[in-house]
């Protein structure tokens, strides 16, 4: 006889997890055996980093400058320390692989799991190994930290010997201030392989631009993207603050980029605004890099609204005006199309966030535009 579905609450949830961990080892996390290992700073060389501003100052890591982040709005400065899209590259023969890092907080959401909004992920040889999971204690906070003073520690071990590519992603959201790679004593450790394509392709836009709701970093649209084209990229995505603010528009616009994608529809608070902004950001851009390619994105979700039709309306229009112009380098992708393949109701948390499989379908959306450009 099947029993009553219960909710259980405080130590009594406790317990049931302790014995969920005795009977399945895949719900707990190794314990982290630090002999025989070295520890390094990834701010020092030979580790890459990609991503991040100025990642190698002490401090936070930042994914654009302080004071351009605090000028836009309240919201970006608070999100601005959040590392989404932050990736180390290095290469070596270690088996195994501690991190440590350090975080100030650890934010729970109530439909992402923090795998992808607070882990690190690693992948080797351009496959996924597996994610650096958090240790959690009593009433979900972090515990065993080894070494992490605010953070935690989590440690990988890889079932081939010999040396491997690696690439850690950075969580997609929370702030990290430090990172420790534990390797063994014995290993090599060398840089990591250079992107073939090291200008970055730059992305602009609201919280499914920032990840939500991937379940590892390394399957937000971006990084699948810049695994396939072999090409760096930013990821300016502010979760729910996104609003095409001319000091945004002004920063992005002095970036090194082989391409500008935008999507910041769903955080236009209304069509009106995202008619007063969307063409003007297009237009501060143009006049700094008048050849630059720009994909305009319309919103990507699983619903449509009587505003859905009228904002891609908008979109559309700055796209045409600019063709009117005679500019060459402009393209328009149709956020409505990304589902198509398999459907909505696959590809979303929430009607709006997409899944693991969302992303892939938008990177599938994507990818053809973008390799004409990153070769």
């Amino acid at each position: 006889m099947m029993r009553p579905f219960m909710i259980l609450h405080g130590r009594e949830a406790d317990d049931v997890m302790k014995r969920i961990e005795e009977i399945d080892r895949n719900f707990a996390t190794d314990r982290i055996d630090t002999s025989g290992m070295a520890f390094y700073d990834v701010r020092e060389e030979p580790f890459r980093l990609y991503g991040l501003y100025e990642p190698r100052a002490h401090g936070a890591f930042r994914r654009m400058p302080e004071d351009v982040a605090r000028a836009a709005s309240e919201g970006v400065f608070s999100l601005h320390t959040h590392t989404a899209g932050g990736r180390i590259r290095f290469r070596t023969d270690s088996r195994r692989i501690i991190l440590r890092c350090d975080m100030p907080a650890i934010h729970h959401m109530d439909h992402m799991p923090l795998t992808g909004s607070s882990c690190f992920d690693l992948y080797a040889d351009g496959c996924f190994v597996n994610t650096f999971r958090m240790t959690l204690g009593e009433h979900g906070r972090v515990a065993d930290h080894d070494g992490a003073e605010d953070g935690y520690a989590s440690m990988l071990t890889f079932r081939t010997a010999g040396m491997h590519d690696v690439v850690i992603h950075f969580p997609l959201y929370d702030e990290v201030s430090r990172v420790h790679i534990g390797l063994e004593t014995d290993a090599r450790l060398e840089p990591g392989a250079r992107y073939a394509v090291e200008k970055p392709v730059v992305y602009y836009g609201s919280s499914i631009t920032q990840g939500g709701c991937a379940s590892h970093a390394g399957n937000s649209y971006q990084a699948i993207l810049s695994r396939r084209l072999d090409c760096d990229h930013i990821n300016l995505g502010f979760s729910g603050n996104c609003k095409g603010e001319d000091v945004m528009a002004e920063y992005i616009a002095g970036l090194d980029m082989s391409v500008f994608v935008y999507d910041y529809d769903h955080n236009a608070p209304n069509p009106a605004h995202l008619a007063a902004t969307h063409e003007r950001v297009f237009r501060i851009i143009r006049e700094r890099q008048p050849e630059l390619p720009v994909v305009m994105l319309s919103k990507v979700d699983g619903q449509t609204d009587a505003d859905t039709a009228t904002r891609r309306g908008i979109i559309r229009r700055t796209y045409e005006n600019a063709l009117a112009a005679g500019d060459k380098h402009v393209y328009f992708i149709d956020g409505q199309t990304a589902f198509a393949q398999v459907g909505p109701a696959l590809c979303t948390v929430d009607g709006t966030h997409p899944n693991d499989l969302g992303f892939w379908c938008m990177a599938n959306m994507l990818e053809e535009t973008l390799r004409s450009f990153v070769r």
